[in-house]
């Protein structure tokens, strides 16, 4: 079967088949990549050191946690990026007990002006395992907050992805 296009690749001449069998003849292959090749799927991923960056998944929809949380539509919206931000804090480079006061101050401050989303940046931690991403949810379910949230999420990726969350508010009762 002929090829065409950019992919074409012309037949290897009998010279160059010659040299390809002398290279081969000197190459062996390493014993980790070999234990590795047996190990893994026949699927080929990018090296680590290479110039691709990998991306995780979208974030899982968010699970409503109040009888006056997000609609379908909200949820979908939260998955694709398209939720429009009142505010944001970034908790990076603060201790515990500052990030916590920052957030309680942030809820109560945007509650007052009635506004519904804000963007928590927590930082995701060496493997996942950051002390601020670990206890958002805590405190977010703590009694003092508890009542003016309506739902939280993990943050899609051009917002932060797994370093950072949605927290949307109830609305102010009137």
């Amino acid at each position: 079967m002929a090829r065409h296009g950019r992919n074409a690749q012309k037949p290897l001449s009998s010279d160059d088949k010659a040299i390809w069998q002398r290279v081969t003849r000197t190459v062996t292959p390493s014993p980790h990549r070999a234990r590795k090749a047996q190990n893994s799927p026949a699927v080929i991923l990018p090296s680590d050191k290479g110039p691709f960056m990998r991306v995780p998944p979208n974030p899982k929809p968010c699970k409503p946690q109040a009888a006056d949380s997000l609609q379908p539509s909200a949820d979908k919206r939260v998955r694709r990026g398209r939720i429009r931000i009142n505010r944001r804090i970034d908790l990076h480079d603060m201790t515990r007990s500052q990030a916590e006061a920052a957030l309680f101050n942030l809820v109560r401050a945007a509650y007052a002006k009635q506004e519904r989303c804000l963007l928590v940046i927590t930082g995701k931690g060496l493997r996942l395992n950051g002390v601020l991403r670990q206890n958002l949810p805590h405190w977010l379910n703590g009694p003092e907050i508890r009542p003016l949230i309506a739902s939280y999420a993990q943050a899609h990726i051009k917002h932060g992805g797994t370093g950072a969350w949605y927290v949307f508010l109830k609305r102010k009762a009137l």
